[in-house]
């Protein structure tokens, strides 16, 4: 069955199926320290923040429950790259932190990303790109405001 004749949602849903495939296997052949899509996803996430970072913002910016996040931190922090450290304000808060060795993590990770990514869009030109861009923000904006 030719993709065009498959809902968007199955097309795109093969797409990064395939594509986190790859990642996953080149993630785990290239770095000693080895994470899940999930946990690098919460890495980047808790490095990208600006503002302090606590367990409840990432469960609401993943939509997933805290247990589940909680896990997540726990291998974080057990691998050494991330630390919650309590708040000087409010004692019951824990935020996080990315270490030295986390920020590593997250720029070797990168560059396996990045550079699939060069891999996938070989035969696409830049005006390929801006519409498939164009394209998923709009669609996005439009599911948003449904």
């Amino acid at each position: 069955m030719k993709d065009q004749k498959l809902p968007l949602g199955v097309v795109v849903a093969k797409m990064n199926r395939e594509m986190f495939r790859v990642l996953r296997k080149r993630f785990y052949e290239s770095s000693e320290t080895k994470l899940t899509i999930e946990q690098f996803g919460l890495l980047f996430a808790i490095s990208n923040n600006e503002e302090d970072v606590v367990q409840q913002d990432m469960a609401n910016f993943f939509g997933k429950d805290k247990s589940s996040i909680l896990r997540l931190i726990d291998t974080l922090e057990e691998k050494e790259l991330i630390q919650r450290i309590i708040d000087s304000q409010d004692r019951r808060k824990k935020c996080l932190f990315v270490t030295d060795k986390g920020s590593e993590v997250i720029k070797q990770y990168l560059d396996i990303e990045f550079g699939l990514l060069d891999e996938l869009q070989m035969g696409l030109t830049k005006s390929d790109m801006d519409t498939f861009y164009k394209v998923v923000q709009t669609i996005q904006k439009n599911a948003k405001e449904l």
